[in-house]
């Protein structure tokens, strides 16, 4: 008798998300299932780059003349070398349709255009968002965004003003990083203003963070600007200045202009009704099921829930895996029982759930020594930057 063919489980987004869950279903979730329901799984993990972006790293990789563009981005393939070819492939490239009925993912390769057909038992979404910016985030191979930093490091050497919309955590970063570098450099005085778009900068944060942060920036030489918003942002020519409109009808022409003023969800392949008004993906928090489908499950960025924190990306894994568990269990009720071990036939089965944080965690480089940020109810000073990095 044939044996069963594997079941397949498709993950889409080669983020922190992503390559998280991955991991961790290929390290305990998948082989504990194999051992006890005797069955065999296939993992394939989908991206449209060859690389991982490490996101945080960005402002400081674009300002740094002396970095390597190559630092922030780390070869996928290469950290998934420890499972066999039969539990793990990786797949470069970009998911285009969704066959939900079918249960087939179609997908289109970079370099030739040729596209493939996936099908799956399973289907994790964690595509994460798109910056407007290209410097933010992967738009396909990892190549055109290395290029847009080694280009934005080169024209930031000679540059004079700068301007940089969005008051979240990558515009103070950045300002942070444009502020800190131009202390360090000789010749003309350089500005650098930063427009929050609102109230205040860290709009999610407490205000003594947003406080805080704004001293930093000072001290930095930063100009912080609130309440008004870039309408219109032209650039005469690529690599030259550029020409500005506020929502005060005011104008001004500068040399290197930055939009980090948010993104959009990487969701466009997704039958519509998956989706909420804003192209996020509706997803139970609880259970990171997709809601109105089997099968699918939803974290990170792209999900509807989020609050983009670094947090929503790899505390739902366990709620995940638990959740495509229980599912797969349902599908063999006959084997449930005798899948159990001694201490769950005790005392049950335990399924994580995913709780988001109420209170908001967030700490944010301003510069390169100092960090604002909370933490609950706790405010957090003068952290060092490098300790910051290493613990993400």
């Amino acid at each position: 008798m044939a044996e069963p063919a594997p079941r397949r489980i498709v993950v889409v987004g080669g983020g922190v998300a992503g390559i998280s869950l991955a991991h961790y279903l290929l390290r305990h979730t998948l082989p504990t299932s194999t051992e006890r329901l005797g069955l065999q799984y296939s993992l394939t993990l989908v991206s449209p780059s060859s690389h991982f972006y490490w996101k945080v790293a960005a402002p400081r990789a674009l300002v740094e003349a002396n970095q390597s563009t190559a630092e922030p981005f780390v070869a996928i393939a290469d950290g998934f070398q420890e499972y066999h070819a039969s539990q793990f492939t990786f797949l470069q490239a970009e998911a285009t349709s969704l066959d939900e009925k079918d249960r087939i993912l179609h997908t289109r390769l970079p370099k030739t255009n040729e596209t493939t057909a996936i099908g799956y038992d399973f289907l994790v979404v964690a595509t994460g968002t798109a910056s407007h910016s290209p410097l933010f985030s992967l738009s396909g191979p990892h190549t055109k965004t290395q290029f847009e930093l080694g280009q934005m490091q080169t024209r930031l050497r000679d540059a004079q003003s700068i301007l940089v919309a969005g008051g979240g955590p990558t515009g103070v970063e950045t300002a942070g990083e444009l502020g800190a570098t131009s202390n360090d450099r000789s010749g003309a005085e350089r500005s650098i203003t930063l427009l929050s778009g609102g109230s205040r900068l860290l709009s999610h944060a407490s205000p003594g963070t947003s406080t805080t942060a704004e001293r930093m920036l000072s001290q930095l030489g930063v100009t912080v600007s609130h309440g008004v918003r870039v309408t219109s942002a032209i650039q005469r020519e690529r690599g030259q200045s550029w020409d500005i409109t506020l929502s005060d009808q005011s104008t001004q022409t500068v040399d290197i202009y930055i939009d980090a003023t948010g993104s959009a969800p990487n969701s466009a392949f997704l039958p519509p009704g998956w989706l909420d008004a804003k192209g996020y993906v509706k997803t139970d928090q609880s259970s990171l099921r997709v809601n109105d489908t089997v099968g699918v499950y939803a974290l990170g960025s792209v999900t509807n829930f989020t609050n983009g924190s670094f947090f929503d990306a790899i505390e739902p894994v366990r709620p995940l895996a638990d959740s495509l568990r229980d599912d797969e269990l349902a599908m063999n009720p006959d084997k449930s029982y005798q899948t159990q071990s001694w201490w769950e036939s005790v005392f049950g089965r335990r399924t994580r759930t995913y709780q988001q944080k109420v209170s908001l965690t967030q700490f944010v480089a301003v510069g390169r020594e100092g960090v604002s940020g909370s933490s609950g109810a706790g405010e957090c000073r003068a952290l060092w930057y490098t300790k910051l990095r290493q613990g993400l």
